[in-house]
């Protein structure tokens, strides 16, 4: 037991260490582009241990074999988003807010999104609005007011709506765009739908929705701690 708390703590094991919290990592991603990429980092970690640790050409061997496999597989992935004819605002909404690879679930989802462009001024949602609509925002930003008082804001990579879609029927609170917007604006009925007989895109947006309502809590007790007329909705809500 000693021999191994010393390999353990050994410093010159460090790439070895770093090489299975990568792998490790990678088993525990939803996303296939972010398996590959930890994977690809876990080879790359396990060749520099082969190279000045142990000196093992064999494993070397075999470990830049599999930094190649996956190199190849993420440039494919890469190549074969792009030739989808994904827009960049389609592609950052799939890829890095609802994390879905499949072309298939892809093509599912944004056959229920319309874009749309907003003027500063516009209003998204009242507060008490019932069936309030579901909505992504690309760019931009908006105010959230409760009562008539700005409480918060949002902006690129953000949802608005969230709360109405997960569970209550009214909007929590007024959603003012403050800053020139294209957001996306999600079929509620198609959605939820479509949710009940994918699983694996009900959990994708379950997971999108309530990372963006974390977002929200966080710049909500910010305001309360500075005061909301401090606050400049381009900054916090970007």
């Amino acid at each position: 037991m000693q021999d191994v708390l010393r390999d353990l703590a050994d410093p010159a094991n460090g790439f070895a260490h770093l090489s299975y919290i990568f792998l490790i990592a990678a088993m525990l991603m939803t996303s296939l582009r972010w398996l590959r990429v930890l994977a690809l980092a876990s080879g790359i970690a396990a060749m520099a241990h082969f190279t000045f640790r142990t000196q093992d050409n064999a494993s070397l061997v075999w470990e830049t074999a599999f930094v190649l496999a996956n190199g190849v597989q993420l440039v494919l992935l890469q190549y074969r988003s792009r030739r989808r004819g994904l827009t960049p605002e389609e592609d950052e909404l799939l890829h890095s807010i609802l994390k879905i690879e499949d072309r298939a679930d892809q093509r599912r989802v944004l056959a229920l999104l319309e874009w749309r462009e907003f003027a500063p001024g516009d209003v998204l949602m009242e507060e008490g609005e019932w069936h309030p609509p579901l909505i992504y925002l690309a760019s931009g930003a908006a105010s959230i007011e409760l009562e008539g008082k700005i409480i918060s804001s949002c902006g690129a990579g953000d949802f608005v709506g969230e709360i109405s879609y997960i569970g209550e029927r009214r909007a929590s609170a007024t959603v003012r765009v403050s800053n020139a917007m294209r957001a996306a604006q999600f079929d509620h009925e198609g959605l939820a739908a479509l949710a009940v007989n994918e699983p694996a895109i009900a959990k994708a947006i379950d997971g999108a929705l309530n990372r963006s309502l974390a977002a929200k809590l966080v710049r909500m007790n910010l305001a309360a701690k500075q005061g909301t007329d401090q606050l400049d909705p381009v900054q916090i809500g970007g």
